[in-house]
């Protein structure tokens, strides 16, 4: 909202601004933007997947709602073309600002040919001191970086480029305030940082019958969504929910994927990885040239992937309860690697505040020669390991014998140096005695702040 506001005061002072705002399904463009735009002289068009005909007598519609009959007249009777209807919006603007919404322009993109091109030069040609600002908003990605990425029509036009990403845990904690810590996990777990799917979830309930409900039934939210944003995102070729599906079971390195899915993989693996749905994953440190592991970038993706995708058949003949007893330890393993995010996150947070060294780098470290080793929370300063954590997700708090057991790793992580620190975060939090032991400790409630 204040980069939005900030680019309406720069239209009303004579400045155009052609703001682009972008991001996946569900994450709430369409609301921001129709929130932002009220109260102001705005026209908010949403595009539908209709001929440019349609579209532009939609339009006009929609001016005459949201402008009055007055100015809709003012069109003659309609809008020959997209380049008419935009330089109609121009011409409103030369004496009073005016807002243009196009909400899901990608659907403009394929119903007019050259649609992003037709926008340029009407931005080229705008007179001086027109007070318009332009927001074009899409969902599918792929789409928008094609309308304004290096090679595309309106590169360099942008005054403003907003990618809107699903919410980290803090940003969602707001929206289920009413649970407990354990609970909220659970819930951003299963929804990521989608509003829809948080707004859906019943605080009144438990996180089985939430489950039940949402993801294991006909219908559900959570079992519908995920399919309609990839559908937003990728084509029906090319075998990509193959591959997330292997991922989503937990082959992350290259090989595994390929054996998995059945199929050549490099191009779409490629793909996904551009899109930001899949992100290759290297030990924090590690030397240029190392073998990526392959991760989805997306809790609730994961979930779906991870925890679902195997099982929408039974879901589907209504055996959601059944389904949700079987693949208890799949998503039990799904908050584990939820919590540990969340846990690398925390640090991030802990080092801005000072409670950490400054410039402490935070990831994920582990090694695959010799007997395997992980460390879910190590922070590097100098190329030199400084920091060493443990997360967990379980009940019991963590002990002593956690704190030795993570010690027992500092001979495997790059250069530690003598006085590394420890630390321990645990759903449960930790026993006294870790504190004793000159670590740090941290609950789930230490986390979500």
């Amino acid at each position: 909202m204040r980069a939005l506001e900030h680019a309406w005061g720069q239209a009303r002072d004579g400045r155009p601004q052609l703001t682009v705002v972008w991001g996946r399904r569900r994450v709430g463009k369409t609301f921001l933007l129709s929130h932002f735009s009220r109260g102001k002289r705005a026209v908010f068009f949403g595009a539908t997947q209709q001929s440019e005909t349609v579209e532009l007598a939609r339009l006009l519609e929609t001016v005459r709602r949201d402008l009055g009959e007055h100015v809709a007249d003012l069109a003659g009777g309609g809008f020959r073309s997209w380049e008419a209807a935009l330089r109609f919006f121009a011409a409103l603007s030369a004496d009073e600002p005016l807002c243009v919404v196009l909400d899901e322009v990608p659907y403009l993109a394929r119903s007019t040919e050259g649609f992003a091109s037709i926008v340029q030069v009407v931005w080229d040609h705008l007179r001086p001191g027109a007070r318009l600002m332009l927001a074009i908003s899409g969902s599918a990605v792929g789409a928008m970086e094609q309308m304004v990425g290096p090679n595309a029509a309106l590169r360099g036009r942008p005054t403003m480029q907003l990618r809107l990403d699903p919410l980290d845990p803090l940003a969602a904690r707001p929206f289920l305030a009413h649970l407990a810590p354990d609970q909220f996990l659970e819930a951003y777990a299963a929804c990521g940082g989608y509003p829809l799917h948080l707004l859906a979830w019943d605080q009144q309930l438990d996180t089985a019958q939430n489950l039940l409900a949402l993801a294991a039934s006909p219908g559900g939210i959570l079992l519908e969504d995920a399919a309609s944003i990839l559908r937003e995102e990728l084509s029906d070729v090319g075998g990509y929910s193959r591959i997330l599906g292997a991922i989503g079971r937990g082959r992350t390195r290259y090989s595994a994927i390929a054996s998995e899915a059945q199929q050549r993989i490099e191009h779409p693996l490629d793909v996904l990885v551009a899109s930001g749905l899949v992100r290759r994953a290297l030990p924090i440190g590690a030397p240029k040239g190392a073998r990526p592991d392959y991760e989805i970038n997306d809790p609730y993706l994961s979930f779906w992937f991870g925890v679902l995708y195997s099982n929408i058949p039974e879901i589907e003949t209504r055996q959601g309860e059944s389904v949700l007893v079987r693949v208890s330890p799949l998503w039990q393993r799904h908050l584990g690697a939820v919590f540990e995010e969340a846990a690398r996150a925390h640090a991030r947070r802990l080092v801005e505040r000072g409670e950490l060294p400054a410039g402490l780098l935070v990831g994920r470290w582990w090694a695959n020669s010799g007997e395997p080793c992980e460390v879910d929370v190590l922070g590097l300063l100098a190329n030199r390991t400084h920091l060493l954590g443990e997360a967990r997700w379980q009940q019991r708090p963590l002990d002593g014998r956690d704190l030795a057991a993570l010690r027992r790793k500092a001979n495997r992580v790059p250069q530690p140096i003598d006085s590394a620190i420890y630390a321990l975060w645990g759903r449960g939090g930790v026993t006294p005695d870790v504190g004793r032991a000159g670590a740090l400790g941290f609950d789930l409630e230490a986390v979500l702040t």
